[in-house]
């Protein structure tokens, strides 16, 4: 077991990722609604349309997740967001661990939970992933502790398809 924040995975074999020569490292951005912030990401967005590397785009106005290849949506998901208590922060990330199920634990309001097998599990920041969600259906509300939950089918493509190393751009 590896305890990530308040989030516990299993871990599998070692993942190993050796990037592109044009790759570049995703660094989070500071959660703000400046104006700066909101320009400087999307400008990353500009720049990831115009290579041809796969990324992830979430969108928490409207509880969208598209996956792209370059310029091309090639996936689309309504999801569930961070609540206003626990908002998604905005940024730009890549994935940095994946896991086929992970319990995730923590605390909310006074209240603990545990959830064990959360499905497709991408961390992307810290705590913050990208996994599919089985204890719900409520997606397009934003009702998580933070995380982008996923319908469990979307999940599963959306796990096969990205690699560790896929960027995560999070914007309102």
């Amino acid at each position: 077991m590896v305890q990530l924040s308040c989030f516990t995975g299993l871990l599998p074999a070692a993942a190993q990722f050796e990037p592109e020569s044009d790759w570049q490292a995703a660094l989070p951005a500071t959660q703000s609604d400046s104006p700066e912030d909101s320009q400087w990401i999307a400008a990353q967005v500009d720049d990831l349309k115009q290579s041809s590397q796969q990324w992830i785009q979430i969108n928490l106005d409207e509880q969208r997740l598209t996956a792209w290849e370059g310029s091309t949506p090639v996936f689309s998901v309504v999801v569930s967001t961070g609540r206003v208590a626990d908002q998604t922060p905005t940024g730009v990330y890549a994935i940095q661990d994946k896991y086929r199920t992970a319990r995730m634990q923590g605390e909310h309001q006074g209240t603990t939970y545990d959830i064990p097998d959360v499905p497709y599990t991408m961390y992307f920041s810290g705590s913050y992933a990208i996994h599919g969600a089985y204890w719900h259906d409520n997606f397009g509300t934003p009702v998580s502790s933070g995380c982008i939950n996923v319908p469990t089918e979307a999940a599963a493509w959306l796990f096969g398809w990205a690699g560790v190393g896929t960027s995560v751009i999070v914007q309102n």
